[in-house]
């Protein structure tokens, strides 16, 4: 092989994240340098140096993760016990459902809620909560903002207001947020008697909404109010796309056969970020960052799988899904310019690339990373070669 071919190739390895076959071609290469060419010997021995600490650090990584993982999972169970216990003490009732969130994912109590009412739908009869009487409700978050009753979408609530307390009960850990930071959420210039009357509308716009005009006793609706906070009542069943978004992720997380399966019916539920009906809200945009973090992460993970499969449509699908939530994700156009490349299509792998450099200028005015301009210069290089070797 050579030498010209043996950079390109072990470069192009390297971009790709294959450390060690990229280092071993290099290493070829390193062979056949003339006497003055020694300034490259001494560059690659830096860049080996360099792949190696990265090896190391990333096996040290892949440890801490293992470990904050097992820790993870005894932390939940700790809290699930623990939750047991506190509403069996303080209501009398047998389970006490907490909200998932990024980082409380009670992955068996939400998988426990939909086998229950899968089968129960399957089944035919109305699902119920045996001390409520009330069925459970399944929440759209990534997607517009939408309340189903089994099969039935309930109409909104008429109140403005009583439609943000609700979104914002959605995105608190354990569906509960005292009065005062409601009253300061939503009218944080109006004397406190004002504010509290206006939350008190509200809040009764929001139980008619949700339970279709009909009379509930205090306590024991899908709104409850104690200890001087407002909650979804722990007593019914919750379920929301969120929910079901993170446990297939987490499934995902464990690897094997089922990893890409999970990760697909995930990203499928990603119709949108998180409560965009609240996208300039503070208190709705850090976990909206994390679930998109996470969908990218998916979505990046369905592209290699693809790719490495020769699937280049599929592959370019998911690539594509990431740009479409963010134009900005170099690792999704530096994805699509391998999956160009290795279909033939060097124009287009090219072409990526400057549009890439326009967008990031553009929205960001920065410009692309170093590994994005070497991935491009390698192809660049590597279209070259091809075009003379269809001269000769």
């Amino acid at each position: 092989m050579s030498l010209e071919s043996l950079l390109i190739r072990g470069s192009g390895y390297i971009q790709q994240g294959n450390l060690t076959g990229g280092v071993t071609l290099l290493a070829l290469a390193c062979e056949q340098l003339s006497s003055d060419q020694g300034h490259f010997a001494t560059e690659f021995t830096a860049l080996q140096q360099e792949c190696t600490n990265y090896l190391y650090a990333l096996h040290a990584l892949q440890e801490a993760s293992e470990h904050f993982t097992r820790v993870h999972t005894a932390l939940r169970e700790k809290v699930a016990n623990f939750t047991t216990i506190a509403s069996k003490l303080l209501n009398g009732i047998d389970a006490f459902p907490l909200s998932l969130s990024i980082n409380e994912q009670d992955q068996s109590a939400t998988k426990i809620q939909k086998h229950s009412v899968s089968a129960s739908a399957s089944a035919g009869s109305r699902v119920t909560d045996d001390s409520t009487g009330l069925p459970p409700l399944f929440i759209t978050c990534l997607g517009p903002f939408e309340v189903r009753q089994q099969d039935n979408v309930l109409p909104l609530c008429s109140s403005y207001s009583g439609r943000r307390i609700l979104r914002y009960l959605i995105a608190q850990s354990g569906y509960r947020a005292s009065s005062d930071t409601l009253q300061t959420l939503l009218w944080p210039e109006d004397e406190p008697e004002v504010a509290q009357r206006k939350l008190h509308s509200a809040i009764s716009a929001l139980r008619r909404a949700l339970h279709q005009g009909q009379v509930r006793q205090p306590g024991n609706g899908y709104v409850v109010y104690k200890q001087r906070s407002y909650a979804l009542n722990p007593a019914t069943t919750i379920c929301t796309d969120v929910d079901e978004f993170l446990q297939l992720y987490q499934t995902g997380k464990q690897g094997g056969k089922e990893q890409v399966t999970c990760y697909e019916q995930a990203c499928l539920l990603y119709n949108r970020p998180f409560l965009m009906e609240d996208v300039y809200e503070d208190w709705s945009s850090l976990q909206r960052e994390q679930l998109s973090r996470v969908y990218f992460t998916m979505c990046q993970t369905l592209t290699e799988h693809y790719l490495a499969q020769q699937c280049y449509d599929d592959a370019t699908k998911w690539a594509t899904a990431v740009l479409k939530e963010n134009p900005c994700n170099e690792a999704a156009h530096r994805q699509l310019m391998q999956i160009y490349a290795c279909q033939g299509r060097r124009s287009e792998a090219l072409q990526q690339y400057q549009r890439c450099k326009r967008i990031l200028h553009e929205e960001l005015t920065v410009q692309p990373l170093p590994e994005t301009t070497c991935l491009f210069h390698t192809l660049l290089a590597n279209d070259t070669l091809v075009q003379d070797e269809e001269k000769m």
